[in-house]
């Protein structure tokens, strides 16, 4: 019997004890008492279930298949969803994003206009100011850029020699470090140093020992450093005649491409390379705490076949520094084009190739991890550790301006187009991260 169906016998029972023309017996004093306690309980219960009919009701019964994107560009709205302040994580179950960044920008509301201002195109020294479009998240950018079957980017498996078509998109930087999300600038603690000094305690026989072994209990070492993740400005310009832009789908099309090598090119280039000073965020290669392998090059050709050896057991060196730390590991290994080249051509005493080889398609590694190139490393430099202990958190989002307002672009049909993406680098543990490079002369 349902709650429903209970209500009405409660009351029709106690309309039944109303009715009676008698002093009531003790059985009946008892049964009113236990229905002036039961029919309020079952009738909110059944309010209850009332209100949540109406509200399932009240619910669309849509579903998640609609490909046309979200083209709300209210950028007052914090990234997430989330009112409160700090950093958030971004989950691993984050959706999938629906629709190319080209293709939220041609739907939004403001490129909308613009067409029906310019049906036909806007013409010679026509004033365009398209204004800001927030095409979406740093998440959907990342999730974007590869298509690895996963909304995380991941480094690839590695595969064995056989025969794959798979095309594969280059592995970056980016495809490395961890992402997340930030309401702002915060300061937050991290770790350069920690000395582990666990150990079996014996039993004290008094209280003078300084040891373990005579029943001190050890301390661990943690050293530390208070640092700030400050929102900074990522961003980068391109030129596009007023045709193109007038021609929504060429203008989506160039707009994913030209996204990935202007936004890509600039984070990279700071993640690294960011003195902390002017404006920039502080890289990776300036953050103390980060550990240093050195070697020597043989000859005076850092690329030479003696010298790239050497480079290659300063790497295995530097694996070890990484690896001794509890909870260590080694996720890849970034270096230089030049240096990857020289690595490639290590031959043997018999000239033979020591990797692949020209014609060979096996896995691209250093000592079992991935071998990943930047061009913004130093050709004699290389970069390994835990990147996960790097994370590049969203404020903003990606959003993308379009104006000719910039120099004389009107008199010449031309317009600039402006992509931004605003977010905070932060390293938690750079003891966790070493830079392989020459020793100083």
């Amino acid at each position: 019997m349902n709650p429903r169906e209970q209500l009405k016998k409660a009351r029709e029972r106690a309309r039944a004890l109303k009715a009676l023309d008698r002093d009531l017996t003790d059985d009946e004093l008892a049964e009113v008492d236990t229905l002036v306690k039961e029919i309020p309980e079952l009738e909110a219960k059944v309010a209850r279930m009332d209100a949540a009919s109406k509200s399932l009701k009240s619910l669309s019964d849509g579903d998640d298949t609609d490909d046309e994107p979200d083209d709300d560009d209210d950028d007052d709205e914090p990234a997430g969803g989330s009112k409160a302040g700090g950093a958030k994580a971004t989950p691993r179950s984050e959706k999938l994003f629906k629709g190319t960044f080209g293709d939220r920008f041609i739907k939004s509301e403001r490129y909308k206009e613009f067409q029906k201002a310019f049906p036909s195109g806007p013409g010679h020294g026509s004033p365009i100011d398209i204004g800001r479009v927030k095409v979406g998240t740093m998440g959907e950018w990342f999730t974007s850029r590869k298509a690895i079957g996963s909304d995380i980017a991941q480094l690839a498996p590695i595969r064995f020699p056989t025969i794959d078509l798979v095309e594969r998109n280059r592995l970056t930087l980016l495809d490395l470090i961890s992402r997340g999300q930030t309401q702002g600038n915060f300061e937050y603690v991290q770790v350069t140093d920690v000395t582990r000094n666990a150990a079996i305690v014996a039993e004290a026989t008094d209280d003078t020992g300084t040891t373990p072994a005579t029943g001190l209990k050890p301390v661990s070492d943690m050293a530390t450093q208070l640092e700030d993740a400050k929102v900074y400005t990522y961003a980068d310009g391109y030129d596009v005649t007023n045709s193109l832009l007038a021609d929504a789908p060429a203008f989506a099309t160039y707009m994913n491409a030209e996204l990935q090598y202007s936004l890509e090119s600039v984070i990279e280039d700071k993640l690294l390379n960011g003195t902390g000073t002017s404006g920039e965020p502080k890289g990776i290669l300036h953050t103390t705490g980060v550990q240093e392998q050195t070697y020597t090059s043989v000859s005076a050709d850092p690329f030479e076949q003696d010298s790239a050896m050497a480079f290659v057991k300063a790497v295995r060196r530097a694996i070890t520094k990484v690896v001794r730390l509890q909870g260590g590991t080694v996720s890849a290994i970034v270096l230089s084009p030049e240096m990857d080249e020289a690595i490639d051509l290590l031959q043997d005493a018999n000239e033979r190739f020591y990797g692949q080889g020209p014609f060979g398609s096996g896995p691209q590694t250093l000592w079992g991890r991935p071998r990943i190139t930047s061009e913004r490393l130093v050709g004699t430099e290389a970069l390994l550790g835990d990147f996960r202990q790097v994370a590049l958190l969203d404020r903003e989002g990606l959003s993308v301006l379009a104006f000719n307002q910039h120099k004389d672009y009107a008199q010449r049909n031309m317009v600039y187009v402006r992509a931004e993406l605003r977010a905070a680098q932060a390293i938690w543990r750079p003891n966790r991260l070493v830079v392989v490079k020459p020793a100083t002369p």
